[in-house]
């Protein structure tokens, strides 16, 4: 467990960067995109201006069959600010002294509006106005290419000599940007949705592993289970008969050399029976157990004064589990709490507490011992790992087994102030 934490404490932020990096990318990438389409359409109303303008300013004739389908109107207008030329949907006259050029988007009708304001670049470009004698088309037009046509600039000393007007459909540009737009929304979201499912299959993957690890461990355990029950437990047998033999004949003296032995032979065979523990169906037969009796007895029979506590919410809580293998998880992580303290401290406090969190049921076993350095806090439930002299590397695993094997979880945090606090979380169930 504690080598696919590390190993998902790797792997999890390098790809939420590598999501986060082309999220951002993908808004980048969209946006410009959508710039860059209306750079594209506003070059492509200039561009069809100027030949409309340079086509009238060369007297070839205009009309609305032989323009671009998308232009709806175009004109040109004089110093007046009366048209000279004009099709479709262009203003007849505009106020020139008002006119601000540039374009004006349209997005209820869909349209681009064009206006250009040409300066004056020589006196006499003014040209007649409309109704006076020289005033005819040929006159205007002549004018209008000599002239007006003939540059765009600012606005001279005479004031302004004329304007251009273009109104062009640009809707197929708006359905473009809407789509970009929501592209732009919708990729952040949609690569947050694919990073959330190879997450899940990550972690699921790393699950699937770990198990597969465990059922490995399994498998050698139990191989190795049968080997102990052959080699170990007669072997332990026949050097007890012997001991008890031996204490019959040696005198008092010897008692303490046999008592050493006999320690040894009982560790032999509590290391054997936990090994074969670990292997049992770890379901057991589960019942509902009213916690705060169990937990109250229980502390009340162990070796060494345990004190017990429980919340006023947590006096009718109840969980279904082996009882018996709850039991084996208690005494174990009372033990563990015992011996977490140095063997010169006489003191040997355990505290034991029942509350309850949400839908849980959990049962603290506190110490205050030397506590759990935080690199072994997951490894400590490995089977056969122990920093114990005399450990076998086996109760926490087996605790932790038990433990979630009836929906729970088990783990362990250091306490404020030093010391270890075990905890062992039970979905509820039965009487609350």
């Amino acid at each position: 467990m504690k080598a696919l934490s590390r190993e998902l404490r790797f792997i999890v932020p390098a790809f939420l960067v590598l999501f986060v990096g082309l999220g951002v990318l993908s808004v980048v990438l969209l946006t410009g995109e959508s710039r860059r389409a209306r750079i594209l359409v506003e070059y492509e109303a200039d561009r069809i201006a100027a030949s409309l303008a340079n086509t009238f300013r060369s007297g070839g004739a205009l009309s609305a069959p032989d323009l671009d389908p998308r232009i709806r109107g175009f004109a040109l207008y004089a110093a007046s600010g009366e048209a000279v030329v004009r099709i479709g949907e262009a203003p007849a006259a505009i106020d020139l002294a008002a006119t601000r050029g540039g374009f004006r988007y349209e997005r209820g009708r869909g349209l681009l509006s064009l206006q250009r304001v040409f300066g004056a670049g020589a006196p006499g470009m003014m040209g007649p106005g409309p109704g006076s004698p020289t005033h005819d088309g040929h006159g205007m037009r002549g004018m209008m290419g000599g002239g007006m046509m003939g540059g765009v600039g600012p606005r001279g000393p005479r004031g302004p000599a004329g304007a251009l007007f273009l109104l062009m459909d640009i809707s197929a540009y708006y359905r473009s940007r809407v789509i970009y737009r929501a592209a732009a929304v919708a990729s952040p979201f949609m690569i947050a949705g694919i990073a959330a499912v190879f997450l899940f299959l990550l972690v699921s993957n790393a699950r699937h592993r770990r198990k597969s690890q465990e059922q490995e461990t399994l498998a050698r355990l139990g191989e190795s289970a049968r080997t102990l029950a052959h080699e170990i437990r007669n072997p332990l047998g026949a050097i007890r008969i012997q001991t008890g033999l031996l204490r019959k004949k040696l005198p008092g003296d010897g008692a303490a050399q046999l008592d050493a032995i006999d320690e040894e032979v009982q560790r032999l065979t509590l290391l054997s029976r936990q090994v074969s523990d670990f292997l049992k169906n770890p379901r057991g037969d589960p019942r509902e157990v009213a916690l705060d009796g169990f937990l109250r007895e229980l502390a009340a029979r162990q070796p060494l004064p345990v004190a017990y506590s429980a919340s006023a919410d947590a006096r009718g809580l109840a969980v279904v589990i082996d009882a018996e293998l709850l039991r084996s998880v208690m005494e174990n992580l009372v033990r563990n709490a015992a011996e977490s303290y140095p063997d010169q401290d006489l003191r040997r406090d355990v505290e034991v507490a029942l509350c309850r969190e949400r839908g849980s049921a959990v049962i603290s076993v506190r110490d205050r011992g030397t506590g759990i350095p935080r690199e072994l806090s997951e490894k400590v439930f490995d089977p056969f790992f122990t920093d114990k002299v005399h450990g076998s590397g086996v109760g926490l695993s087996l605790c932790r087994r038990f433990v979630e094997a009836a929906g729970g979880a088990l783990s362990l945090v250091p306490r404020s102030g030093g010391g270890t606090e075990a905890r062992v979380a039970l979905p509820l169930g039965g009487s609350r």
